[in-house]
């Protein structure tokens, strides 16, 4: 690992309904985090002075803007679900309708009701404004005055079942998500900054991400609509404790070609100091020390070598000690690959 590093650009972000892969946004202009948290002063005696700080309301917030339009993001921000045949509204191409032998318009998709009326509307190309009017049950309209050969613009409504549309319901709750962002992280390590390269990633897992269901879509001429992404990570509970200490997600750093072995500086028997009848048998626990602020961590025995320094009982490269003979075994722990990280265990064989 690097001594410095920096997290740098846009992430990218996959978002999960349940099990479904339901977007991917590559092309975000913002993916920030906001973890913030309340406290209260701890005050009392003379001078009201400060005895500690009670800490309450935390939040985790995540603002996401994806440059590109996606209509999953819509759906799931209004709380909805994306459906097949959508209100559409036709325009005729430039070349425009021909009023048929009978003096009517053939439509060429069946026309739905607007407002509970089925209509569409007409003019010719040259005309100023657009008149109404009501089609016939057969699926055409009867232009007043209009001659065989004629030709008009057209628009109407009408049901396109290729189309996807979702309903904008007055009363919603946004989606709840499992949200994944990658984001990339850097070597700092270079003089030349501006020059260093991608050489790990920031992988950031909130399993419940509650949209906050406001956005504003603005298009105007000059730009593009964004959609927005933003939330709130809703605590959840892992079930591995007696606990159940709630969480908001998982930050991991990885980086590209590290394993953990690297990170240690040493290792821990947890019974190092074991007492045995002869002929019983006991497994070494061995813990992963790390160096920085890195909690050690149990790994299992296939990763270390054992051996016997002195005494009569034995160890088996799984870590199962026999107890032999009478008086103390020391038992020797080290990294596979690194004898330099080293610990003890002593059997004492009654």
């Amino acid at each position: 690992m690097a001594k410095n590093q920096f997290l740098a650009g846009v992430g990218r972000a996959l978002l999960f309904a349940g099990d479904e892969l339901i977007g991917v946004a590559k092309t975000l202009t913002e993916s920030t985090f906001n973890f913030s948290i309340s406290s209260e002063d701890i005050r009392g005696g003379q001078a009201n002075a400060l005895f500690g700080k009670y800490f309450h309301d935390s939040n985790l917030a995540v603002n996401l803007t994806d440059a590109m339009f996606n209509l999953e993001y819509v759906a799931a921000n209004l709380g909805v679900d994306i459906e097949m045949g959508g209100l559409s509204m036709y325009e005729s191409p430039k070349a425009g309708e021909v009023v048929g032998e009978d003096g009517k318009i053939t439509l060429t998709n069946t026309a739905v009701a607007f407002g509970g009326t089925v209509l569409a509307w007409y003019k010719k190309a040259a005309d100023a404004s657009w008149q109404v009017i009501n089609v016939n049950a057969d699926n055409t309209i009867s232009i007043p005055s209009a001659v065989a050969g004629d030709v008009y613009c057209i628009k109407y409504q009408y049901q396109n079942p290729d189309a996807r549309f979702i309903t904008i319901k007055t009363q919603y709750v946004p989606k709840t998500l499992h949200l994944v962002i990658l984001s990339d992280l850097y070597s700092g390590e270079t003089a030349d900054v501006a020059s260093a390269t991608r050489y790990g990633r920031i992988i950031t897992d909130i399993p419940n991400f509650q949209l906050d269901g406001a956005m504003d879509l603005n298009l105007t001429a000059t730009s593009a609509a964004t959609v927005s992404l933003s939330g709130n990570a809703l605590g959840v509970e892992s079930g591995d404790s007696c606990e159940e200490d709630p969480y908001y997600g998982t930050m991991t750093e990885e980086i590209f070609g590290a394993s953990w072995e690297d990170s240690v500086v040493g290792l821990a028997i947890e019974n190092s100091d074991i007492e045995l009848a002869s002929g019983e048998t006991a497994t070494l626990i061995v813990r992963a020390v790390y160096g920085g602020s890195i909690a050690s961590n149990r790994q299992p025995n296939s990763n270390f070598t054992f051996a016997v320094e002195s005494g009569s009982s034995t160890v088996t490269q799984a870590g199962v000690v026999t107890a032999a003979g009478s008086g103390e075994s020391i038992i020797s722990v080290t990294l596979t690959g690194r004898p330099e990280i080293v610990a003890f265990a002593q059997v004492t064989v009654d």
